[in-house]
């Protein structure tokens, strides 16, 4: 054989060993690390297979350290969460944290065993918590993942939101006063000589709208719907079995006219 011929065929044959050592398959990846669960749910297994029995289940989110690896492409992994190890396929796992959408819950509510309001209880929620919805059945119920807790059950869809919404603000309670004297006159302005609305009379209720630092109150009469000022002094927060005792004002004194006797007093209607 001519010496080219020969070293032609050595360099043939170191080229059909690279070119075959580049098309192998790489060799898998060393078990560890933490990676994390694309996917809604998926089950661990207790195989490297479908046909595994199913030995738990994780959600989208979850946390999980490698353990074992299988040409096939599955990886024995350890859940974060539970504590348990099996099997899943390596498609749905991360390196990166993957972002999970919580929804929250809109008041006090018991996160229960099963989609019914008479399934044992697992968990008290209160208005806030952060629940991650995992299904749903179609009598309005999601089964979810609480976010602190880490607790699984379900849930009524109508007491969950995307967005919390601040509370509104109570209206303040009515407050209201009774006439407490036999009667009082409801005035348009907080002063003794302001034009009278209309007489009230002991007993008579009425609301409470504005008070004013010298002593008078704005009222309402609920019966007939006139709206003025009273004398604080002359209400009372309940009602009474008597009036008031209320002495009465004296007015300015007049020399008697002759022949007559000195004016007797009177009340002075407010």
């Amino acid at each position: 054989m001519r010496p080219w011929r020969k070293f032609s065929g050595i360099l043939l044959g170191v080229l059909l060993v690279g070119l075959a050592g580049a098309c192998a398959a790489p060799p898998p990846p060393a078990p560890g690390g933490t990676f994390y669960l694309t996917s809604d749910m998926t089950y661990l297994r207790d195989a490297a297979g479908f046909d595994g029995h199913v030995m738990g289940q994780l959600y989208k989110g979850d946390q999980v350290e490698r353990l074992d690896i299988r040409e096939t492409g599955w990886w024995r992994v350890r859940s974060g969460r539970t504590g348990q190890a099996g099997w899943l396929p390596s498609t749905l796992l991360s390196p990166n944290p993957v972002p999970v959408v919580y929804v929250y819950v809109t008041q006090t509510v018991h996160l229960r065993e099963c989609p019914k309001e008479f399934c044992p209880a697992l968990q008290m929620l209160s208005r806030g918590d952060q629940v991650q919805k995992v299904e749903q059945n179609d009598q309005g119920w999601w089964r979810v993942l609480v976010a602190q807790s880490r607790n699984l059950g379900w849930l009524p869809a109508k007491v969950l939101a995307e967005h919390l919404e601040k509370p509104q603000a109570k209206a303040p309670e009515p407050q209201y006063y009774f006439v407490a004297v036999r009667r009082l006159t409801l005035r348009r302005e907080p002063r003794l000589n302001a034009a009278a609305i209309t007489l009230l009379q002991f007993n008579d209720q009425v609301e409470k709208l504005e008070q004013n630092p010298t002593g008078w109150i704005k009222v309402r009469q609920p019966l007939s719907g006139g709206v003025g000022w009273v004398p604080e002094r002359y209400l009372g927060t309940t009602p009474l079995k008597s009036p008031r005792f209320e002495k009465p004002r004296k007015k300015k004194s007049q020399p008697p006219k002759p022949g007559q006797g000195e004016t007797p007093l009177e009340p002075e209607i407010m």
